[in-house]
């Protein structure tokens, strides 16, 4: 009896210690991404962030310094299907925000579909849905793992971002109208939208912002890492003959099309969806009960300003240093609304961003802009001289060409041995640093390389024939402005923060890819990763019990 009853007692020490070890899942999981976010930008402007929004993420919680992008291209589309799903294009399929469709003979874009359609503007004639999307990912996993009475819901200002993070399964995924000022949605999630959203579109916000003058929030000694606020590489928009403060938003809305891009590309869409997150948390039951719901906010005012100004900019600093101020405006709202204890949130970004070529070259810097008609051009003639007159190239998009293989066939040549003749013409050209053909990338294995982030971002069935990669500080059809989407570390590093229930605080150094934040999401609400998760979670964020 004594050894029955000390075997017992061990057996209950180790079910008791099982559980402390095993955190309770929150009631609300908050997915933040910031679209354009490079990871120094989180440190860059700390000094001027306020202690409430990204100061309050890091000192309470784990920031994550050392987290790649193991694929390219690094764009909004993919990186937002990467972060959920736990896995890179080569799965998950989503491989730009458009690309070439095989059977239709078509460019396609990525959350396009026909068979659906608007629900909030009857005007626009296509919908949108996640089909394009071969996996599942962390919202369609919650859904799954409480039989659907998790509510999941997902806001942007691009209906991609809001699509695909949103997944298959979600209660609803809502997305800004520049044509309307209104939040929309599409009939593959509902057929009306919800009573709590026509009342926000009712209150005309998106109109109350384009009256609204953009000035800088401090003084503009307060912002010592930027260029001068009047400088040749940033885009000027129409109506104004500087790219410089103020920015007199109401005076510059009729000038710019669609009727609401001013309002994206300044930092108020970012306040205006902060203001529909605050909504959902005060006017729905998100949060409310025992069973874990999701919100997943994907700030996007960040990528048009850093498209339109670049990196170095007043106007992206400033831009954070508002949305630091909506960070901090929804995080009170958490407290308040869901309690402190009881949510969850991580953020991170869809992709970095690069310098503008032209103020590297102005500072001995090698970089340069990539002429893509003439790259094309090229090919085709290339390709014309050694194979005789014709269509052998059907699409060139997102740095890969794609090929007419019934063509190729017919004319009794081997496929490869075509791609092998462009890629080695593509290493001829200035800019062009390496090529790839498909059929290296379905027969090798390549790791701890560029070729690797190129081969996990090739999809064996959507992408195409002949891919290469830029020098480094090169990008396609470059002027003013900045972009992003190769496979170097400025656009592929970004900031990755845990925070609230179950997280440690600390910082870790250690390396991780962008596809450990779904799996380390699951592990913290106790469900299954992804169907396609390649990624393992990020232990160092747990709390210890």
């Amino acid at each position: 009896m004594k050894k029955i009853t000390f075997f017992t007692g061990l057996l209950f020490t180790a079910i008791f210690s099982i559980n402390a070890q095993i955190n309770k899942p929150p009631r609300l999981l908050v997915g933040i991404v910031v679209d354009q976010m490079r990871e120094d930008f989180l440190l860059r402007y700390y000094d001027q962030y306020s202690n409430d929004g990204f100061k309050r993420l890091v000192n309470q919680g784990t920031l994550c310094r050392n987290v790649q992008f193991n694929y390219t291209p690094t764009i909004t589309a993919v990186g937002h299907a990467s972060i959920y799903a736990g896995t890179a294009p080569k799965y998950h399929g989503i491989i730009g925000n458009s690309w070439y469709n095989r059977n239709s003979k078509k460019v396609v874009y990525c959350v396009t579909d026909s068979t659906e359609k608007i629900v909030g503007n009857e005007n626009i004639s296509v919908g949108v849905s996640p089909r394009n999307l071969l996996t599942t990912n962390i919202s369609d996993e919650l859904k799954i793992a409480t039989n659907k009475k998790s509510k999941v819901i997902s806001l942007s200002t691009k209906d991609r971002a809001a699509v695909l993070t949103a997944g298959h399964m979600a209660d609803g995924a809502f997305w800004l109208d520049l044509t309307t000022g209104n939040y929309v949605t599409s009939t593959f999630y509902m057929d009306k939208l919800p009573e709590w959203l026509v009342q926000f579109n009712n209150q005309k916000l998106a109109f109350k912002y384009l009256e609204k003058e953009w000035n800088l929030l401090k003084p503009i000694e307060s912002y010592p890492n930027c260029l001068n606020d009047d400088n040749n590489y940033e885009e000027i928009l129409n109506g104004k003959q500087r790219p410089t403060f103020p920015y007199n938003l109401k005076e510059l809305t009729p000038l710019n099309n669609p009727y609401f891009e001013v309002l994206n590309r300044s930092p108020f869409s970012n306040s205006l969806l902060a203001d529909l997150a605050i909504h959902i948390l005060k006017n729905t039951d998100m949060g409310k009960d025992q069973t874990t719901d999701m919100l997943n906010i994907c700030f996007s005012a960040t990528d048009p300003v850093g498209h339109t100004y670049g990196p170095l900019s007043l106007e992206i600093n400033d831009t954070y240093l508002r949305l630091d101020l909506e960070i901090a405006r929804v995080l009170k709202a958490l407290d308040e609304y869901v309690g402190k204890d009881n949510y969850t949130l991580f953020l991170t970004a869809d992709h970095g961003v690069g310098e503008n070529p032209q103020y590297l070259i102005d500072n001995k810097v090698p970089a340069g802009s990539l002429d893509e008609k003439l790259i094309y051009e090229g090919a085709v003639q290339y390709l014309n001289q050694k194979l005789g007159n014709s269509q052998w190239i059907v699409a060139y998009r997102n740095d890969q060409f794609y090929f007419d293989h019934e063509l190729i066939e017919k004319n009794k040549l081997a496929l490869n041995n075509v791609q092998d003749m462009l890629a080695a013409f593509l290493l001829t050209q200035n800019g062009i640093a390496e090529t790839y053909t498909a059929w290296q990338l379905m027969q090798n294995e390549y790791t701890g390389s560029l070729a690797a982030k190129l081969q996990m971002g090739f999809n064996f069935k959507l992408s195409g024939d002949v891919r290469y990669l830029m020098q480094p500080g090169w990008y396609a059809n470059m002027g003013v402005g900045a972009t992003h989407n190769t496979a170097y570390m400025y656009d592929s590093h970004v900031p990755v923060i845990f925070y609230g229930k179950g997280v440690a605080q600390g910082v870790s150094y250690e390396y991780h890819t962008i596809t450990d934040v779904a799996p380390t999401v699951s592990t913290l609400l106790n469900i299954k990763f992804p169907s396609a998760t390649s990624g393992k979670p990020i232990t160092e964020i747990f709390k210890k019990p």
